[in-house]
């Protein structure tokens, strides 16, 4: 998949590209892909930078793990980006990240949030029968007791998404009188790396680990978020934060990390801690586990809150950005 990817990149797409005639805007949709603005008049084309992770990493900003080829590659497309007319990113932070780390010039910049999708969205009533039928189904399904308090969350192949701390979180929870007989974690998408496979054992948390493997489908993804009495997400970096977004979008209360653009997204839907303060951590996920009016509270925020986040007011933005490279090229 990696060189099919690398293939399109580099030698299918360019002539694509070249074969276009005089276009008005040439958008460039990743920055994973930013050799390609090369190709286009640089006075007409616009990129969307989501976030430059690699480049903090290998800046030593964050604690991840980079590659020799991302260390060497990603400040070359920080030097193809300032060819182009205007950069997109979807956060005031990644915006931040590539002023003041990738020394890009701010005002070739503009901030335009993504949107939720529609599938995200409540079930009428907590105790509907539609919204118990649905929990019933999904906790059978992975052998979760029906009486159970569980913490959710969507995770990717890479160290930034600091799952670890969750388990911390966990073991500290299994031991609190108050929720430790009901709470459980289930996991979707990647599977866990093997130290992390260990970190379980070690921390004799194994019988409240469930992981469902990837979710085809926003609908079903969106039934995971419902079920779930909290949403965890201690991110160490996000240039957005779409898991988050997706759980206030169904009314699932969201403890998050309050670092990169994650503040940004959550607001005070949310409860947000430092990333690696296992303990702030467990007790924010406790906070809402133990009250009721609390988790109720927070859900009403958190939909009201994901209402800021649409695909029209995307594509707006995106199409204001467009209007001034149109504009800008008349004028020049």
């Amino acid at each position: 998949r990696k060189m099919a990817g690398r293939h399109a990149r580099f030698i299918k797409y360019p002539p694509l590209i070249r074969a276009i005639p005089d276009a008005d805007v040439y958008h460039v949709l990743d920055h994973s892909h930013t050799n390609l603005a090369l190709i286009p008049p640089a006075a007409k084309t616009v990129l969307t930078c989501h976030d430059i992770i690699p480049l903090l990493a290998a800046k030593g900003m964050i604690p991840m793990p980079t590659g020799r080829f991302t260390r060497y590659t990603f400040p070359l497309r920080i030097r193809w980006m300032r060819r182009c007319h205007t950069i997109i990113t979807i956060s005031e932070s990644s915006k931040r990240n590539l002023v003041e780390v990738a020394g890009l010039p701010e005002e070739k910049i503009a901030v335009v949030y993504f949107g939720v999708n529609r599938a995200f969205t409540p079930l009428e009533g907590k105790k509907s029968a539609a919204c118990l039928a649905e929990r019933q189904e999904i906790l059978q399904k992975h052998n979760i007791p029906a009486d159970a308090l569980v913490i959710f969350h969507v995770g990717t192949a890479t160290r930034y998404k600091n799952t670890p701390a969750i388990f911390h979180a966990l073991r500290a929870l299994k031991e609190d009188s108050q929720v430790g007989n009901r709470v459980h974690f289930l996991r979707v998408g990647a599977d866990f790396f093997d130290d992390e496979k260990a970190l379980i054992e070690s921390l004799g948390i194994g019988d409240r680990v469930r992981h469902a493997g990837r979710i085809l489908g926003d609908d079903l993804l969106a039934a995971y978020y419902r079920v779930s009495d909290v949403f965890a997400f201690p991110s160490i970096w996000e240039g957005f934060g779409w898991p988050p977004l997706e759980a206030m979008a169904c009314g699932t209360p969201v403890v998050t990390s309050d670092v990169a653009s994650l503040p940004e997204v959550v607001g005070d839907a949310g409860i947000t801690v430092a990333p690696q303060d296992h303990a702030a951590l467990s007790e924010a996920l406790r906070s809402i586990l133990t009250n009721d009016d609390r988790r109720y509270t927070l859900g009403v925020k958190s939909l009201q809150r994901a209402q800021r986040f649409t695909w029209d007011a995307c594509a707006r933005g995106t199409m204001a950005v467009y209007e001034k490279v149109v504009a800008d090229a008349r004028n020049s």
